[in-house]
């Protein structure tokens, strides 16, 4: 049926669909299967796509096929403040993954809210002044943890990282966030990123971390949106604070760990191990014995020794890069499958999904609705059902 009829089209929705997704001319021509000069040609308005193509088109960008006949390019998200250090950023333009990653983390956003006053839902709202707390991440650490309600007995007592990861996100979520998880961003672009709202503001990690950290991202970032701070992140370590973006990722950092291991516990951790934390560096075997009992990364415990001054910051670099070393051999060995409906609430949260899902039985969206909502057909939705409120871990 399209594949000869002419799609009348405006150039310039066109233009804005490949550009706002930060494709290139070459690049979306390949991805189209058709010539450079070709696209170019329709983007001009010297000839246009059949609906055929322009329906690869829709794909490639990420866009419902509606939106290229509205008459004018609908307003876009402005750019999130960038708190990255990657090594040759300056002005990066985010790649097309991330760009998509960010407009779905705000489109389910909207939803959300739209659903939840639909239904006349009550938000818990994340109002705090972070004035008191200025300079002072400790302080910030505790009060966080108090927003939270998670005692460090809670904490001692969790049996691995998943449920560390699961007991984590559920805390923020219940504090009116929604934590979302992406893999199709690579690590060297983005650890995680925050939009700041008043109603139902967002975290989102990337899922190609490891499961301690992306606890640590899902708590540096919800330090951003305490301090009314969202954007993207990297949070790699640094001494070298020159920026106001580098000094509040380095606060961030603080606080998140501060919140993780606690000063006073961690102090009384290594009373007893005074002959493994020596000349400015720790034991491998006290170093995993501490991250095991605090359910933590053992960079994260690095990071926290390095700011008691417990370690020197040579002996913290080099274990470090050891530590992203060891873990990318680890990770490639242990690829694994993982069950769809738990990637769908892993990736979505269990906040969001029970809002859709709210609806959905409330009959105030359609099936068809649920099923874009949640981007999962309708076969699946007993098991994610029973993931999201039986307890079930993602």
């Amino acid at each position: 049926m399209g594949e000869h009829v002419r799609a009348v089209v405006e150039p310039k929705l066109l233009v804005w669909a490949r550009q706002s997704s930060r494709y290139g001319v070459r690049e979306a021509a390949k991805k189209a299967g058709v010539s450079a000069d070709r696209l170019t040609e329709w983007e001009s308005g010297g000839s246009s796509p059949t609906i055929n193509q322009l329906r690869t088109l829709a794909n490639i960008y990420k866009r419902p096929l509606a939106v290229f006949f509205l008459p004018e390019p609908p307003r876009e998200f402005d750019a999130m403040r960038d708190f990255r250090r990657l090594p040759d950023a300056g002005n990066a333009e985010y790649t097309p993954e991330l760009t998509l990653a960010i407009r779905r983390a705000r489109f389910r956003r909207e939803i959300a809210v739209e659903l939840a006053e639909e239904l006349e839902l009550e938000v818990p709202r994340l109002h705090f002044d972070p004035r008191p707390f200025a300079g002072d991440g400790n302080r910030l650490a505790d009060a966080a943890r108090k927003l939270l309600n998670v005692t460090l007995n809670e904490q001692l007592h969790w049996r691995d990282k998943y449920e560390a990861l699961n007991a984590w996100s559920a805390a923020v979520e219940r504090a009116g966030v929604l934590v979302f998880q992406t893999s199709g961003v690579s690590m060297r672009e983005m650890r995680g990123f925050s939009i700041h709202e008043s109603v139902y503001p967002v975290i989102v990690a990337n899922a190609k971390d490891s499961p301690r950290g992306r606890v640590f991202t899902i708590l540096h970032e919800f330090a951003h949106l305490l301090m009314h701070s969202g954007g993207l992140c990297d949070t790699d370590e640094t001494r070298n604070a020159n920026s106001d973006e580098q000094r509040m990722e380095v606060f961030c950092n603080h606080v998140a760990g501060a919140m993780l291991v606690p000063e006073s516990a961690l102090l009384d951790a290594i009373q007893a191990m005074a002959s493994a934390i020596r000349n400015g560096g720790i034991a491998e075997t006290e170093l995993a014995i501490l991250a095991q009992r605090f359910a933590v990364s053992r960079e994260v415990i690095l990071r926290r020794l390095l700011t008691l001054g417990r370690v020197s910051l040579g002996f913290y670099r080099r274990k470090r890069d050891e530590l992203h070393k060891a873990y990318a051999r680890r990770r490639e060995q242990e690829e694994g499958f993982a069950p769809y409906h738990q990637v769908i609430v892993r990736d979505l949260g269990k906040q969001y999904i029970r809002v859709v899902l709210g609806a959905y039985h409330q009959e105030a969206i359609t099936s068809s609705d649920v099923s874009d909502y949640l981007g999962t057909r309708l076969k699946h939705l007993p098991k994610i059902e029973q993931a999201v409120f039986s307890g079930v871990a993602p």
